[in-house]
């Protein structure tokens, strides 16, 4: 049989995964290798220790709940993150069944989803079963049943030692004992395993059993899904000095393990993108930060760049191959260049005022004088744009993640990404600009339902204390009805949205600027406000 059965699962109770990984993931010590455990009508054997194992250890780690993974404290079966491992085994069979198996188990495994799959010709797994490690007094006493036990309890005010075959446990501890009576203690201080013989695990374990038509070498592949990994794109743009807008775009990856084990020698795949699953460690370690010099241009002359990862597309999300094997510790976050830099992207910094509006719309315009409605101070937002295509000197897939934003050595702010396709605009707020402010008050609101039309009127006042002239685009909301006109404006309108109006507004140096206008809202007679 070459291919290998579903999953098979005993009705065990699923307690807390023992601590620990494969060794072959590089976490575990030199002498925690796979161990022998017994398996039904065979000899169980462990693993034999193959230097190739390591090198070609398969890791892909998707995207999405990096910053999830902070809010987990330990591993666990279901922790966020989402990994794929598959790594090659070589197996020592005998002609007929033979027993295999793979402890300890990583606690974030998806122990449902592993499949162990032969590679040789003339050979099959037949059964696959996990086993759980004994946690707590309740999974102990249950997984004693049937075996010899010795229960101490007090018995008239005098200690005394009760030995048998434990029948039940829940309401006390029935024994059969020795002399063939059944005796049930309520109240027991302690009770122990006369003959254990490996009933109780302390560790998990996946156990196989295979069937080979010859003796000989048999080459399987272990996959499973875990827990505890997640990757997100780091990305740092520098905007060059002087006039106009140009920046170079550098993009890393961060990958942040948290499994509970580590990986060593790990052909890593990254998917950005996170597939439906059926389904938090410490937050990622910070990284250090980098010497200014290298976001200086010219500034000292800069290594060989890394082997880049190769992009593919994966199904339906983009996958990034890495040249060389990686090596991910446990509690740590691993930085992996994605794309070399883009050095020349046209990009467009922007000053702006975005107030808020009704963030509701109903079936009827909206006619009441006080409209909930931003007013007073308001922010002016620093701003920076550029199109994501090959014009603008970019056009790649851009996984999500953050982007920090320098303006030469001085840094700007940052902003978050989604996954963002070629050809995509890229608006990034990076915070309140200081030397330029803004006033909003209303001015003017008349309502007239004979002709079922009402106009308001607004004055913003920007004021700039630098020493140079600027220009802020002023973004209004319009939110009393979706049919409007702006009938007056001391500057230039222009249609942003149904909903939305924009302004250019210069300036001047040390100076103000007031931007005034007045929209009218109509609306058909069948509409009653």
């Amino acid at each position: 049989m070459n291919q290998p059965l579903r999953p098979y699962f005993p009705s065990l109770a699923f307690a807390a995964l023992a601590a620990g990984l494969l060794a072959a993931c590089g976490g575990a010590p030199s002498g925690d290798r796979p161990a022998a455990a017994s398996a039904p009508n065979a000899a169980a054997k462990p693993a034999k220790p193959d230097p190739a194992r390591d090198g070609a250890l398969r890791l892909t780690v998707y995207s999405g709940d990096y910053e999830a993974l902070a809010n987990v404290r330990a591993p666990a079966a279901g922790m966020p993150g989402y990994a794929l491992v598959e790594r090659p085994l070589r197996e020592s069979l005998k002609r007929g069944a033979n027993a295999l198996q793979e402890a300890p188990l990583p606690p974030s495994i998806d122990v449902e989803a592993a499949t162990l799959t032969p590679r040789t010709p003339g050979v099959g797994v037949t059964a696959q079963r996990y086993v759980a490690a004994v946690s707590g007094a309740q999974n102990i006493t249950s997984g004693a049943i049937g075996r010899k036990v010795a229960v101490e309890h007090t018995s008239g005010g005098a200690k005394q030692t009760d030995n048998g075959v434990l029948l039940a446990a829940g309401d006390g501890l029935t024994l059969a004992l020795d002399d063939g009576r059944v005796k049930v203690i309520r109240n027991y201080d302690s009770f122990s395993l006369i003959d254990n013989e490996g009933a109780l695990p302390r560790q998990s374990s996946l156990q196989w059993t295979v069937e080979a038509a010859q003796a000989g070498d048999a080459e399987f592949a272990l996959s499973y899904p875990m827990g505890g990994l997640a990757w997100r794109a780091e990305y740092l743009a520098t905007i060059a000095p002087g006039d106009g807008c140009t920046l170079a775009l550098d993009g890393a990856a961060l990958v942040a393990n948290r499994s509970g084990r580590g990986f060593e020698n790990a052909r890593l795949s990254l998917v950005a993108g996170e597939p439906n699953r059926q389904r938090g460690f410490e937050p990622p370690m910070p990284l250090p930060a980098a010497p200014m010099a290298a976001y200086a241009a010219d500034a000292v002359a800069a290594p060989p760049p890394p082997p880049m990862p190769v992009e593919r597309s994966a199904g339906e999300q983009h996958a990034y191959d890495l040249p060389q094997p990686v090596n991910l510790r446990n509690g740590g976050s691993e930085r992996i260049a994605l794309f070399p830099r883009n050095g020349a992207v046209k990009c467009e910094r922007i000053y702006a005022v975005e107030t808020g509006g009704v963030n509701w719309q109903t079936g009827t315009p909206l006619v009441l004088r006080d409209l909930q409605s931003e007013t007073g101070e308001v922010p002016v937002l620093n701003k920076v744009e550029f199109v994501n295509d090959r014009a603008a000197g970019l056009g790649l897939p851009l996984p999500a993640g953050r982007i920090r934003v320098f303006l030469g050595g001085d840094f700007l702010g940052e902003s978050s990404l989604q996954h963002l396709p070629a050809g995509a605009d890229i608006k990034l707020e990076l915070g309140k600009v200081f030397d330029l402010t803004a006033k909003r008050e209303p001015t003017d609101f008349r309502l007239d339902r004979t002709g079922r039309t009402m106009t308001e009127s607004f004055a913003i006042t920007l004021k700039n204390a630098k020493k140079t002239p600027a220009t802020v685009r002023v973004s209004e909301p319009l939110p009393r009805w979706t049919d409007w006109e702006i009938v007056a404006s001391s500057l230039p309108a222009k249609k942003k949205d149904a909903r939305r109006v924009e302004f250019e507004a210069a300036v001047p140096a040390e100076g103000e600027t007031q931007l005034t206008y007045t929209v009218r809202y109509r609306w058909p007679q069948d509409v009653k406000p």
